[in-house]
């Protein structure tokens, strides 16, 4: 028993002694080095993680809440995607810089995959090697939210002040809490939870065209608040498995079911994304007053062909325009040819007594409705209600 004893404390100082080294490291690397290229956050994590694999081997078996725990990872993850795109279809969506395509999966996607993957092995490999040990928890958090600021660094100019806090409340504030709950995910279920987590919430910073705007503050709230409030319900999610058993058989029973719904859910979401980003030829906005009923009422959702400057829209067809900074969604009642290329419109909301009192440009068109989806649009429309009282 001493013997035993003994060995757990010379485990724990190895692990420790590692860790500690990688974490001054990557501190380092933030201060000084400054570096932010893949290859060297990779090569960085992974030598230390062969390191461990080879001296006390790699840890194969499966946690008692495994699939549990990822079922419900999986699930509230699509389901903040869902509502948050839908809540962007009435407050606006900002376009990704990064573009989907060859240049940025290999630059980025993948090298970000593999990023992930070898942080989630360690993360996985230290609540296992470490279990029992809090300063192993504590460092390899440490680690980890040092290699997602690093990811990041150069993102801002750090030098401003402005700019400091910014990186704070976007970046290091949401890591912070993202990887304390992440190391519970883990304890729990293994790998998998906190892999999945990160595979649908991080990845597609690279891989999304568009993100709802909710600003860089609300955006740090967001980030910060949601690992912590899915750690809470799936810690009372699991409550109820305590005493069971057999804790695979628990969702046994229409699992499969489960798993489509969300993933038809998902399947909604990068809908949302395609219709929203613009970058395609029909595009979804959210409608937020009744100016338009029957036709049109408020909370539901429009979706317009984008116009081209070729096929000019006609008479009795209705209008997607800007007007003051404010899209509007109503139907054409007369058209006015200014020369061959260049035509004014004048609109009209069906539910409006009046006209519009002012004439549309060419330049002003958005596009042009070609169908509605009813009242998919009335979570963002409340949500936007609720932030202007």
């Amino acid at each position: 028993m001493l013997n035993k004893i003994k060995n757990y404390k010379k485990s724990y100082l190895i692990i420790n002694v590692i860790l500690s080294i990688l974490l001054i490291f990557f501190v380092a690397n933030i201060f000084i080095f400054k570096q932010t290229s893949f290859i060297f956050l990779i090569s960085s994590l992974l030598i230390p993680t062969i390191l461990l694999i080879l001296i006390f081997g790699y840890e194969k078996k499966s946690r008692r809440f495994k699939y549990e725990s990822l079922f419900y990872v999986f699930a509230y993850c699509v389901l903040f995607l869902l509502v948050t795109y839908l809540i962007g279809i009435f407050i606006g969506f900002t376009k990704n810089v990064y573009k989907l395509n060859l240049v940025n999966l290999i630059n980025n996607i993948i090298p970000y995959l593999i990023l992930i993957v070898i942080s989630e092995v360690l993360r996985y490999e230290i609540s296992r090697k470490g279990e029992g040990s809090l300063l192993s928890y504590v460092l390899v958090t440490a680690i980890l939210i040092c290699v997602d600021l690093s990811v990041f660094l150069k993102t801002y100019d750090l030098s401003i002040g402005d700019e400091q806090i910014k990186f704070i409340c976007a970046i290091a504030m949401p890591s912070f809490f993202k990887n304390i709950c992440l190391i519970y995910f883990n304890r729990n279920g293994g790998i998998y939870p906190s892999l999945l987590y990160r595979l649908l919430l991080d990845l597609k910073i690279f891989i999304f065209p568009i993100f709802p705007n909710f600003g860089i503050y609300w955006d740090s709230v967001i980030y910060t608040v949601l690992p912590v409030l899915m750690a809470l319900i799936i810690r009372l999610h699991l409550k109820q498995y305590k005493y069971e058993d057999d804790t695979s058989t628990v969702l046994k029973k229409g699992v499969l079911y489960n798993y489509l719904f969300y993933f038809i859910l998902l399947g909604l979401v990068l809908i949302i994304n395609i219709l929203v980003s613009c970058s395609f030829t029909y595009n979804m906005i959210a409608i937020g007053s009744n100016s338009m009923s029957p036709k049109i009422d408020k909370g539901d959702a429009v979706i317009y062909e984008k116009f081209d400057g070729k096929n000019m829209p006609k008479k009795e067809q209705i209008l997607v325009f800007h007007k003051d900074k404010k899209i509007i969604v109503h139907r054409i009642i007369d058209i006015v040819d200014i020369s061959e290329k260049e035509k004014i419109y004048y609109t009209k909301g069906d539910n409006n007594i009046s006209p519009d009192g002012y004439p549309i440009e060419t330049k002003d068109i958005v596009g042009v409705v070609k169908t509605k989806i009813k009242y998919i649009g009335i979570p963002s429309v409340l949500i936007s209600e609720l932030i202007r009282k």
